[in-house]
């Protein structure tokens, strides 16, 4: 009978075999990991909201000047109930806040870029939220140019000029308020729109304040205005001795001690 060449066979399947074995798989070719790689994935950590479970992204438009230091809720009373309107995070230059607030300034004092990302958990209209803001925001300004009005000089005088200055910086807050108003009026911010409202006091090559507000993908271009007394009674509705959210400014102080 005719002799089959199994052997033959045998020897080409264990030679295919080994050249199997020692052949780089695609899944070997994959797996080394570099630096780079967990760079990326670092830059991605997010920081949750615990009540709203929102998610900040660590760095604000994906660039590592501004780091996020805390996140909070700002809730609003409906006949006698607390809704929850939308998540808020700070993100600041790390470095700056950190020489600044060992100086001995304040998460709104301090002169370093500053920024609050607000994102909606429902839906809300613009002249809704823009009235309640407004709310907040007006008082401010009028108090922010009156305390500048009355600020007396060195032996206890009224300085007739600061008052004049005070009533100019008030008019111009003002002004840049009713833009505002027209950027939020057209919106409609439903669950998951963010605002973001960025405050760079101590730079930007257009007379050291620039303050940016707008609405993500909302069509309209973010406002740049420079009045710094609406800038800081923007800040102060969050960061203040009165913010409408004490434990977002919690987190956000807690953040900052751990910079």
């Amino acid at each position: 009978a005719p002799h089959t060449p199994r052997p033959a066979m045998q020897s080409a399947m264990c030679i295919s075999a080994r050249a199997a074995a020692v052949a780089p798989t695609a899944t070997t070719r994959r797996r080394p990991s570099t630096g780079r790689r967990n760079s990326a994935t670092t830059t991605r950590c997010a920081v949750v909201e615990p009540s709203t479970k929102v998610s900040f992204p660590d760095t604000l438009d994906g660039s590592n000047n501004l780091k996020c230091i805390g996140a909070g809720v700002r809730e609003k009373k409906v006949a006698f109930i607390s809704v929850k309107v939308y998540g808020v995070a700070m993100y600041v230059d790390a470095a700056a806040c950190k020489a600044e607030l060992a100086a001995g300034k304040s998460l709104l004092d301090g002169a370093f870029d500053k920024a609050l990302l607000v994102q909606m958990v429902r839906d809300v209209d613009g002249k809704t939220f823009w009235e309640a803001l407004d709310e907040a925001v007006s008082p401010r300004i009028k108090e922010i140019a009156t305390n500048m009005a009355t600020k007396e000089d060195d032996e206890g005088n009224f300085m007739s000029e600061v008052a004049e200055a005070a009533e100019v910086a008030e008019e111009a807050a003002m002004d840049e308020c009713d833009e505002l108003k027209g950027l939020f009026m057209g919106q409609n911010l439903t669950t998951g729109a963010q605002v973001v409202m960025k405050w760079s006091a101590g730079g930007g090559g257009e007379g050291g304040n620039v303050l940016e507000v707008g609405v993500v993908g909302g069509g309209a271009g973010a406002l740049r205005l420079k009045s710094s007394e609406l800038a800081q009674a923007l800040f102060d509705v969050y960061l203040g001795s009165m913010p409408i959210s004490p434990g977002a400014l919690a987190s956000f102080k807690a953040g900052a001690d751990k910079l």
